[in-house]
C-alpha cells in the first residue's frame, strides 16, 4: 500500500508542472502569458483604473419580479458582482467601451454595452437552451431540438462530487432504458454490466462505448475513467445507434472528455472516503445456530423420524449451542473440541478508509485550446483482515489548434494504469455460508483454529487463515490512447476530417496460494492438513501476461447548408477498425524457499507449465447519413452503413444496415406557437435495422481440432494418440439482425419549467444465432446458425420540473423504463425439465422470454396428518412425491405441490411458467436544490420488479447439515403455533428440505427496492483571494453513496446481489465522503 505521506503533493509544483507541460505542448504563447500571471498571483484582465459607477435592477421579463444572486461580470475581466435580494447591483467599470455580462441559472444569458449609461436595467428570459443544446450524435451532433431518434445525455454534473471513482456506476438510474447492474463492491470484481432497452438476443450484446469518437478497446476504458474527465454521456437507442452498425445491436454509449476554454484554470479536488457495511449477508450468530438446528431437530422428532445431528450427536449438545455456551464439547467423532460464537463474515469484514485526487490545468483563445488532467483514486474494500484494493492512476491530455483558416488539428492522449491487489481464496462462500459460527479464528496459542478442531478428527478450514495467509493475486493493467484528428475546411460548408487512433492494453497477472497450517484448540497440528511448509501441486504461482492493441481509421466527409427555411446536412464516411489479442500463462508449482513466490525460484523438480496464444478480427465501413428539416418544423434523417467482418466466411461477411426517422416540431405550428402551456412539443419516430456478432468467435466459421490420447479395445491396451472437432461450423454463418421500430413525444410545458419524453418501442432479432438440437451421437456440439428470432417491447418514461422560488432554483425529475421479451423461433430451445437438485432454474423456452422461470405451483402448507394421508391417496407413487415410507415423508407444515395437469402424477409436466429474470420497471429520482451559494443534490435508483431464485448453501434450510445456516429462517417457518410462516417447516431431512424450498413458485422473491444512490450538500465560496492571488472558487462538500434502502428481498440479501448465495458475501459499502475543490 502506498503510505499517506508518499500520496502528499506539492500543489504549487504539480500545478506549475502541468501548465507548462501542457503549453509546451501547445504552443500557445498567449496562454502562456496569461498562464505564467495567473500561477505567480497576478489577476487576469484586471482593469488599471475603475472611473464609472453602473448601477441597476435585474427582473424577470416573465412577472417583472426582481431577480437575486445574478452573476454581473465585466466582460474579458474577473471583476465582477452579484445582485442582491431586490435585483440590485452596482459595478465598477473601467470606460464606455465595457460590457457587463448577466447570467443566472434558469435564466438565458444576457450582454449590454455600458456606452453612456450609469444606469442600466436588465430583463433576464427563461432559459430555454435546453432546446438549442448541441448533443453528441453518431460521427457528429446536432441540436437537440432537431433530433429525430431516441437519445439522452447525461451532463458533467451527474459524475461532479460523487463518493464513487467509476463513472459506470454513476449511471444506474440516470436516464430511461439504460440499466446499469453490478455483482460485488469488490475493488477491480465489481462485475457491472449494461443492457440499454433490454436483451437483443440470447447471445448478450453489450452496448458499444465511444470515447471521444473511438471505441473502447474493452469496457475497462469507460468503467475506470476519471469521472471529473468527462463533459457529457450520450446514450443512442433504437435506429439512432444504426451508424454505427454492427457493432451497435446492444445501443451505444458516446462519452465526451472536457476540453479547455477561456482563461487558464486550474481546477484541484481531493475527496477522502469511509466505507461502512451496508446490508450484511443472513449469517447467524453461534445462538441463532443452535437455535435453527434445535427448531429443525424437534420438529424431526415430533414427525418421529431421527433427525440428522451430524457431529452434533444430540439435542442436549444442539441446545447448548442455541443457549450461545461457549465451552468443551465433548463429540464421538471429533472428540474434545471447543466452540464459541465465531461469526466469520463480521470477522472479516468492516470499514474501509480511502480517497480521490485530481488535478487539471485548462484554458484555450479562438485559435487553440487545451487541458491536462491527472488523478488518482484508491479504492479499499471492505475487507478487514487483509489488504483488498485497487490503484488507479489517469492521466489525460486533450489539445485542438487552428493552425490556418481552413486546417485544424486536435489530438487526445490518454493513460490509465490499474492495480489491484487481493487474497486468492477464502472470499466466496467460505465467508459466510460455509463453516458455522463456532469456530473462532485463533486458538489460545494465537494459532489459527481449524474448523471442528478437535483431538480426533479436524477440519480443515479457516476462512481468515486463508484470506490473510493463503496467497496472493495481483494484477496491473495498464492502457495508453493517441488520437489525432485533422479537420480541412473546403468551404464554410464542407470540410474532412481525417483521425487515426491506437489503442493499447497490457495486463499482467500473478497469484499463487499455499496451505495454511491449522489446529486444534490444544495447539495440535490438524489431523486433516498438509502442514510441512512448501507449495502443493496445482496451487502456483501463475503468471498470465496479455497484451491487447486496438486500432482506428476513420475518414468523414461533412456538408451542411440552408436555402431560405430548407436546412440540409450530410456525411460521407469510411471507418476500419483491427483488433489483436496476445496472451501467456505459465505456472510452476513447488519452492525452495517458502515465502518468496516467483516463476524462477521453483523447485528444481518441478515442470514449468506454459501456454499461450493469440487472436485478432477486423471490421471496415462505409457510413452515410442525410438530414433535413424544414424550417425547424418538419425533420427527416437517413442513415445507412454497410459492414464487413472478418469473422464470417467469405461470402457471408458483408452486411447492410440502415434507417429512416422523422419528427414533427408540433410547438411551431400556428395552433400551437402562442400556446402558454405548451412551449415545446415534437412527435418522432423511426425504423431502423442494425448487425451483431454476438455468439461468434473470432474465426467461428472455422472447426478447431483437439489432440490427445485414449484407450481402445483391452482394458490393458495402451494409449493410442487420437484427434476430435471440437465443433461443426457452418460457412453461411452471418450476422444477427435487429430490426428496430420507435416512436417517440418530447415536450416542454409552461414557459419551459416541466418537460419530459415518453417513447415507445418494439426490437425484432430476426436471425438470432442459435445451435441447432441434435442427437446425443453426434459427438460434438453444432455450428451456430441464424434460425432463432427474439421480440422485445418497451416503453421510456421521463418527467421533470424546474424552477426559481426568490433565491431558492430547483430541479426534480423522475424517469422509468421497462421491456418484455418472447423466444418466437428457436430451434435450439430448451426442453422444460427440472429436478429438486438442480441450481440453475432459469430457461430458454420458445414462446416465452429468456431465462424464464419454471417451477411448481404451491398451494400453502398441510395442516393436519389427514390432509397429508389425503394428498398422498390422490396421487401415484413415484416423480418428485417423496415415498410415504421414507424419513423425507410428508407431514403437517410441509408444502403442498399442486397437480397442475390433473394426471395424477407430480413430475415435470406440472412446471408452470412464472416470470423471467429480468430487471423490471427500472427508475431513477433526482432532486437538486441550489440556495444562494448552498446546493444540495439527492438521486434515488431502483427496480419495481426483479425475481430472483435464490441458489447456493443458504437457499435452503440444512441443504448440508455440516455448513453454516441462514438466520432468514429463524422465527419465519411453520410450527404448531404458526401455521401462517411465510416458509415452510425446518427439518434436518436434506430431501424433504429440497421438496419445501427448491424449484417452487413460494420460494422466487421480489427484490423490488428504491436506494438513496447519492446524496451531495455543498457550499461554495466566490470571491477569494490568498495574497495576490485569485481564487475563483472554493467548494467543500459532503457525498454520500448507497446510504440507505427500502427493499421487499425477504431472505435477507442485498437487492442487488446475484442470485448465488455462495458467491454474494463480499458486501456493497456504504460510502460517507468529504470533499474539497478549488478552483484558481
Amino acid at each position: 500500500m502506498i503510505t499517506e505521506k508518499n500520496k502528499q503533493i506539492s500543489l504549487k509544483k504539480a500545478t506549475r508542472l502541468l501548465l507548462i507541460v501542457g503549453l509546451l505542448l501547445g504552443g500557445c504563447p498567449e496562454l502562456l502569458a496569461s498562464g505564467i500571471a495567473a500561477v505567480e498571483g497576478v489577476p487576469l484582465n484586471v482593469a488599471k483604473t475603475q472611473d464609472r459607477t453602473i448601477t441597476g435592477t435585474v427582473s424577470s421579463s416573465e412577472d417583472g419580479m426582481p431577480i437575486p444572486a445574478v452573476n454581473v461580470i465585466v466582460k474579458g475581466t474577473t471583476n465582477g458582482t452579484t445582485t442582491d435580494f431586490d435585483g440590485n447591483f452596482a459595478i465598477n467599470v473601467p470606460s464606455s467601451n465595457s460590457v457587463l455580462v448577466f447570467s443566472s441559472m434558469g435564466y438565458a444569458t444576457k450582454e449590454i454595452a455600458v456606452g453612456a449609461n450609469s444606469v442600466i436595467n436588465v430583463t433576464l428570459d427563461t432559459d430555454v437552451s435546453a432546446l438549442d443544446e448541441v448533443v453528441v450524435v453518431g460521427y457528429g451532433s446536432a441540436k437537440k431540438e432537431t433530433l429525430t431518434g431516441s437519445i439522452e445525455q447525461v451532463k458533467a454534473e451527474a459524475f461532479e462530487d460523487l463518493a464513487v471513482g467509476s463513472p459506470a456506476l454513476a449511471l444506474q438510474g440516470r436516464t430511461p432504458g439504460l440499466v446499469v447492474t453490478r455483482t460485488s463492491s469488490r475493488p477491480g470484481d465489481e462485475g457491472v454490466n449494461f443492457l440499454i432497452r433490454g436483451a437483443s438476443s440470447i447471445n448478450g450484446i453489450e452496448p458499444l462505448i465511444v470515447i471521444d469518437g473511438i471505441p473502447a478497446i474493452n469496457s475497462s476504458s469507460f468503467n475506470d475513467m476519471n469521472p471529473n474527465d468527462i463533459e457529457n454521456i450520450s446514450v443512442l437507442k433504437g435506429g439512432s445507434a444504426s451508424v454505427y452498425g454492427s457493432r451497435a445491436a446492444g445501443g451505444v454509449i458516446l462519452v465526451t472528455t472536457k476540453k479547455g476554454k477561456g482563461d487558464v484554470k486550474v481546477d484541484i479536488s481531493t475527496i477522502t472516503r469511509m466505507g461502512t457495511i451496508g446490508i450484511r449477508p443472513p449469517s447467524p450468530t453461534m445462538s441463532e445456530y443452535g437455535q435453527l438446528y434445535a427448531a429443525a431437530a424437534r420438529e424431526d422428532l415430533a414427525s418421529g423420524k431421527p433427525p440428522r445431528y451430524f457431529f452434533w450427536n444430540d439435542l442436549e449438545t444442539v441446545d447448548r449451542i442455541a443457549a450461545g455456551e461457549e465451552g468443551y464439547y465433548d463429540l464421538p467423532i471429533n472428540g474434545r473440541i471447543w466452540l464459541g460464537n465465531a461469526p466469520r463474515f463480521d470477522e472479516m469484514f468492516g470499514n474501509s478508509y480511502s480517497s480521490q485526487h485530481n488535478i487539471s490545468v485548462s484554458g484555450g483563445t479562438e485559435k487553440s485550446n487545451f487541458r491536462i488532467s491527472a488523478g488518482y483514486d484508491e479504492n479499499v474494500g471492505g475487507l478487514k483482515v487483509a489488504d483488498d484494493s485497487a490503484d488507479r492512476y489517469n492521466f489525460s491530455l486533450n489539445y485542438g489548434v487552428d493552425i490556418s483558416d481552413k486546417l485544424s488539428l486536435n489530438t487526445n492522449i490518454n493513460y490509465l494504469h490499474n492495480k489491484f491487489s487481493g487474497p486468492t481464496s477464502g472470499l466466496a462462500r467460505e465467508a459466510a455460508t460455509w463453516d458455522a459460527p463456532l469456530f473462532p479464528t485463533y486458538n489460545p496459542d494465537g494459532q489459527y483454529y481449524a474448523n471442528f478442531g478437535g483431538v480426533n478428527i479436524t477440519g480443515d478450514r479457516n476462512a481468515v487463515a486463508q484470506v490473510k495467509d493463503g496467497g496472493r493475486e495481483n494484477k496491473a493493467v495498464e492502457q495508453f490512447k493517441i488520437a489525432a484528428q485533422a479537420t480541412y475546411k473546403f468551404t464554410d460548408n464542407f470540410n474532412f476530417t481525417g483521425s487515426y487512433a491506437i489503442s493499447r492494453q497490457n495486463s499482467e497477472y500473478q497469484a499463487y496460494a499455499v496451505s495454511v497450517p491449522l489446529y486444534s484448540w490444544d495447539g495440535g497440528f490438524s489431523n486433516n492438513i498438509n502442514n510441512t511448509s512448501y507449495i502443493q501441486e496445482g496451487t502456483g504461482p501463475d503468471r498470465n501476461d496479455g497484451n491487447i492493441t486496438y486500432k482506428n481509421y476513420k475518414g468523414v466527409l461533412n456538408y451542411t447548408n440552408s436555402f431560405g427555411d430548407h436546412n440540409f446536412s450530410g456525411l460521407l464516411a469510411i471507418e476500419a477498425e483491427k483488433n489483436e489479442l496476445n496472451e501467456y500463462n505459465m505456472r510452476r508449482n513447488g519452492f525452495v524457499d517458502y515465502g518468496v513466490y516467483d516463476i524462477n525460484l521453483g523447485a528444481t523438480d518441478q515442470l514449468v507449465t506454459t501456454s499461450g496464444g493469440g487472436s485478432s478480427w477486423g471490421f471496415f465501413g462505409y457510413i452515410g447519413r442525410v438530414n433535413y428539416d424544414y424550417n425547424g418544423k418538419y425533420l427527416l434523417e437517413l442513415q445507412g452503413r454497410r459492414d464487413g467482418s472478418s469473422r464470417f466466411a467469405e461470402g457471408a461477411k458483408w452486411s447492410n444496415y440502415g434507417s429512416i426517422s422523422g419528427g414533427w416540431v408540433l410547438s411551431a405550428e400556428e395552433f400551437l406557437k402562442d400556446s402558454d402551456v405548451v412551449s415545446f412539443l415534437k412527435l418522432r419516430g423511426g425504423y431502423g435495422e442494425l448487425g451483431s456478432t454476438s455468439g461468434i468467435g473470432n474465426f467461428g466459421y472455422l472447426s478447431t481440432v483437439s489432440f490427445g490420447t485414449t484407450v481402445f479395445g483391452e482394458t490393458n491396451a495402451g494409449q493410442q494418440a487420437t484427434s476430435r472437432a471440437s465443433s461443426l461450423f457452418s460457412n453461411t454463418t452471418t450476422w444477427e439482425r435487429i430490426i428496430s421500430k420507435e416512436i417517440g413525444l418530447d415536450f416542454r410545458l409552461f414557459n419551459n419549467k416541466v418537460f419530459g419524453s415518453l417513447d415507445l418501442y418494439q426490437k425484432d432479432n430476426v436471425g438470432m444465432l442459435v445451435r441447432g438440437i441434435t442427437p446425443d451421437v453426434l459427438g460434438t456440439a453444432t455450428p451456430f446458425t441464424n434460425i432463432g428470432t427474439l421480440e422485445t417491447k418497451g416503453w421510456e418514461a421521463m418527467l421533470g420540473w424546474q424552477g426559481k422560488v426568490g433565491d431558492l432554483d430547483f430541479t426534480i425529475s423522475a424517469n422509468m423504463s421497462d421491456s418484455r421479451n418472447e423466444i418466437t423461433e428457436y430451434d435450439g430451445a430448451q426442453t422444460i425439465y427440472e429436478n429438486l437438485n438442480d441450481t440453475d432454474r432459469s430457461r430458454n423456452i420458445l414462446g416465452k422470454p429468456i431465462n424464464s422461470f419454471y417451477l411448481w405451483e404451491t398451494d400453502g402448507y398441510f395442516d393436519s396428518q389427514a390432509e397429508v394421508d389425503a394428498y398422498y391417496a390422490s396421487l401415484n407413487p413415484g416423480g418428485i412425491l417423496p415415498a410415504q415410507s421414507s424419513n423425507d415423508a410428508l407431514r403437517p407444515g410441509d408444502m403442498i405441490v399442486v397437480d397442475s395437469n390433473g394426471d395424477g402424477s407430480l413430475d415435470n409436466e406440472d412446471l408452470t411458467y412464472h416470470g423471467d429474470a429480468a430487471v423490471h420497471y427500472v427508475y431513477g429520482l433526482n432532486f437538486d436544490l441550489k440556495y444562494k451559494n448552498f446546493d444540495v443534490s439527492a438521486f434515488f435508483q431502483g427496480a419495481l420488479d426483479h425475481q430472483i431464485y435464490r441458489e447456493g448453501y443458504f437457499a435452503q434450510p440444512f441443504q448440508a447439515e455440516w455448513q453454516n445456516q441462514s438466520n432468514t429462517w429463524l422465527g419465519r417457518t411453520w410450527t404448531e403455533d404458526n401455521r401462517n410462516a411465510e416458509f415452510p417447516r425446518l427439518t434436518t431431512q436434506r430431501g424433504l428440505s429440497r421438496w419445501n424450498y427448491r424449484s417452487k413458485d413460494h420460494i422466487l422473491q421480489n427484490n423490488k427496492y428504491v436506494r438513496l444512490k447519492s446524496l451531495i450538500v455543498g457550499y461554495n465560496f466566490k470571491g477569494l483571494q490568498i495574497g495576490n492571488t485569485p481564487i475563483n472558487t472554493v467548494r467543500v462538500y459532503f457525498s454520500g453513496n448507497d446510504l440507505f434502502e427500502f427493499t421487499t428481498v425477504k431472505d435477507g440479501y442485498d437487492p442487488e446481489f446475484q442470485r448465488s448465495s455462495n458467491n454474494s458475501v463480499y458486501p456493497f459499502m456504504r460510502t460517507w465522503a468529504l470533499g474539497l475543490k478549488v478552483s484558481l
